[in-house]
Formats: structure tokens, sequence, C-alpha cells
């Protein structure tokens, strides 16, 4: 299990460049990737989004690459000589004018505009030029991934200790349910003797009496609430266990979790049993503030 958040950093050097890459990356439902790269490689982007969307599933990730070329090949310079000749000649037209007609130089053409020549620079290789990308994204995805992943155990253990504080909730809950029924029966039996007496009835026939209690006191049986939310922490230790992505299937859990306590707390209608289920809500909402941040 892996956290979304960590901080990633690789390089690579095939002796004509040296490249290095850092990732950073924060909570996010989906995988956000924004690479930042020079200008000269975007050829190589795609390559990058395809070996960082092979580890990493979740979170907002920020690429930083920087690339030194340490054998520069030297840039193509073409001079348009229609222009320079222009401003040659206009140069030297206001020397004759105002100046006695001092000779034109290339140094004064420099100093007023450099648009006569074009530098270009040396076309890039992207298929040779992978190989050192390639190693310093690999330094950074094996940083990154270390580092989620020893947040993930972290969160493992706290959400652990959690699902046990959950467990001896539950059987503090399921401890109590045969005397709620007995209660709540009691207490409606009474009633319909009571209502009965009131209006002169005849009492009811015993049998057709504990029936119609029995019938009527399901409302406070919690029974299958308590058997799912045990299976749903079953799942949760299980999930908690696992080296996949599990972030979108605990929170999924996480809400059936809440579901459960919120009718056992309906049911119930017990002090005892009411305090246990504020604490499970509690937890739960611990449990879901820190899924957040699962991969």
């Amino acid at each position: 299990m892996r956290s979304m958040t960590g901080f990633g950093s690789g390089s690579g050097n095939d002796g004509k460049l040296a490249v290095t890459i850092e990732m950073r990356a924060v909570n996010q439902r989906f995988l956000e990737l924004n690479i930042r790269m020079p200008h000269a490689y975007l050829a190589l982007e795609d390559r990058l989004r395809s070996g960082i969307k092979a580890v990493l599933k979740r979170g907002k990730v920020d690429v930083f690459v920087t690339v030194q070329d340490l054998d520069p090949a030297a840039p193509d310079v073409r001079v348009d000589d229609a222009a320079l000749g222009a401003v040659k000649t206009a140069l030297q037209d206001v020397n004759d004018r105002f100046f006695a007609g001092k000779a034109v130089t290339l140094g004064d053409v420099t100093s007023l505009t450099k648009d006569w020549f074009v530098q270009t620079p040396p076309a890039i290789d992207a298929e040779a030029s992978w190989p050192p990308f390639e190693a310093a994204l690999q330094g950074a995805l094996d940083s990154m991934v270390a580092m989620r992943e020893q947040e993930g155990a972290n969160i493992g253990r706290d959400l652990l200790s959690r699902a046990d504080k959950m467990a001896s909730l539950v059987e503090t809950i399921a401890s109590r349910k045969d005397l709620i029924v007995q209660a709540y029966e009691e207490r409606l039996e009474k009633k319909i003797l009571a209502l009965m007496d009131k209006v002169q009835a005849a009492v009811p026939d015993e049998d057709r009496l504990l029936q119609e209690v029995a019938i009527y006191s399901d409302k406070v049986d919690f029974t299958e609430e308590v058997v799912r939310f045990r299976s749903h922490l079953n799942q949760l230790h299980t999930m908690l266990q696992s080296s996949g992505e599990v972030g979108r299937k605990l929170d999924f859990l996480i809400q059936e979790m809440n579901r459960e306590t919120n009718t056992i707390g309906s049911k119930a209608g017990d002090l005892a049993v009411t305090e246990a289920v504020l604490q499970l809500k509690n937890e739960i909402e611990k449990i879901r503030e820190q899924v957040q941040n699962i991969e």
C-alpha cells in the first residue's frame, strides 16, 4: 500500500547529456501530470508520461526536467545578405548626409541591429537523447515509490490500530443486542396490554401477542448490521495488507461502514450503544481522512 504524497529524484549521464528529473506528488483523486522540461526535448515528453503512468496511478505529480549539454554542437548561423546590405546602405546614407561620409563598418551595423543573421540551434536527435532521460526517470520513480511505500506503511499501521478499536466497539454493541431486544419487547407488551385495558377489550391470546411483539421487535434488532460491519472489517484488514491500488476501494468501504453504523445507531435506542456508535463514527472519520492519501 502506498501513500500518494512523496518526492523523488534521479539523474542520467551518457557523456553528452546530463539529465536530472525531480518529482513532487500530492493527493489527487486521479493521476495528474505536470511536466516542465526544456523546449528542445519536448519530443520526449510522451515517453516520460508513459513511463510515469506505468508506475504511479493516483496523485497530482509535478515533474521538473533539467538538461545540461556536455558536448554542445555549434549552431547553424545564416546571414541574410539582403537585410545586411539594406542596414549598411541606410547607415551609409546617414553618414554621407550628416557625418562627412564616414565609412560604415560591420561594428556600426552590429551595434544597431543583429536581425540580419539567424542562429539556429543544432537539431536534437530525440532517440539518441533518450538513454540519460530514461535513467533519470527510473531513479526518480524508484525514490518516489520508496517514499510512498514508507508513508503508506505508516498509514497502514495507524489504520490497523483503528480497525482493532472498531472491532472492539462492535463487539460491545453486539453484546447489548439481546438486552435491547428484550427490553423493547417488554415495553411493547406492556403498552399493548395497557391499550387493551383502556378500551376494555379482551386480553389477546398469549401466543398471538408474543408473535406480534416479536414482529415489531425486529426493528431494534441490528444483528445483520453487526455481521456486515464485521465483514467490512475483514475486508479492511485484507486491503491494508495488499500491495495494489486500494485507495478507491477503501473509500467505498468506509462509506459502507458508516452506513451500517448509522443504521445501528437509529435502531438501538440504548445509551451504551449510542456511545459506542459515536466512537465508531469518530474512528471512521479519522480513517476516511487517512484514506484520502492512499494510492
